[in-house]
């Protein structure tokens, strides 16, 4: 399996970028656009991205994890620099497959925190959100944790992890709205099953991943 990890700078000032940044919806559809028909996903992998954005918004970037390598030509079009290179695609498999056991690693997700409630006589659960940020959080770690890592405890015993940002996202989607609660948690964890983790880093954590939700990555610890 081969996959790829792509970073994409956004240019915020452009009226273009701030209407797609506005919808998670037309985000979702832009980045597809990077791929030919019916190639942003295999058999093993698909794609996965994330919109992080910097203090007061003045900045962001999109990350992309796929199965091929991005033509950002759309992107860059609706939202790029004119300057500068528009994005960076690196081959991602050496980075998972020299991933160990007990190594320690700074961490950001953005997570869609929900739970399935069975009704009555109904064939599926309806998705619940999360609503603080310390049920956010306890929702992210129980799964973080059956996901092949754990939290190492800071000095004060407390998980080595925070919601760094919360937010409702509402968008349409042809005739409906759709409403999102996501977070983002930063944090530092350590891998204790790699192979799980490998998963967990190419197949994403919790729903809504269409909509920027559930990738996972890594960072050394000091740069």
């Amino acid at each position: 399996m081969t996959l790829f990890l792509t970073q994409f700078d956004v240019n915020v000032a452009r009226r273009d970028a701030a209407r797609l940044l506005a919808s998670p919806e037309r985000l979702h559809a832009a980045v597809l656009a990077s791929f030919p028909p019916g190639q942003s996903a295999s058999e093993s992998a698909r794609t996965l991205w994330r919109l992080d954005r910097g203090p007061a918004n003045h900045d962001a970037r999109i990350m992309i994890v796929s199965p091929l390598q991005p033509d950002l030509t759309v992107l860059n079009e609706q939202a790029g620099w004119s300057t500068g290179v528009p994005g960076r695609s690196a081959d991602y498999d050496p980075f998972l497959r020299d991933l160990r056991a007990g190594s320690v690693w700074r961490f950001r997700c953005t997570v869609n925190p929900t739970t399935a409630v069975r009704q009555p006589g109904a064939s599926r659960g309806r998705r619940v959100a999360e609503v603080t940020a310390e049920q956010q959080l306890e929702w992210f770690v129980t799964r973080l944790e059956r996901r092949g890592f754990r939290l190492p405890e800071d000095p004060s015993g407390a998980p080595s992890a925070r919601v760094t940002r919360r937010e409702v996202l509402r968008f349409r989607r042809q005739s409906s709205t759709v409403t999102l609660s996501v977070a983002q948690v930063d944090g530092i964890l350590e891998i204790t099953d790699p192979d799980a983790a490998r998963s967990a880093l190419t197949s994403g954590i919790g729903p809504a991943k269409g909509y920027g939700c559930g990738l996972l990555t890594l960072a050394p610890l000091a740069r």
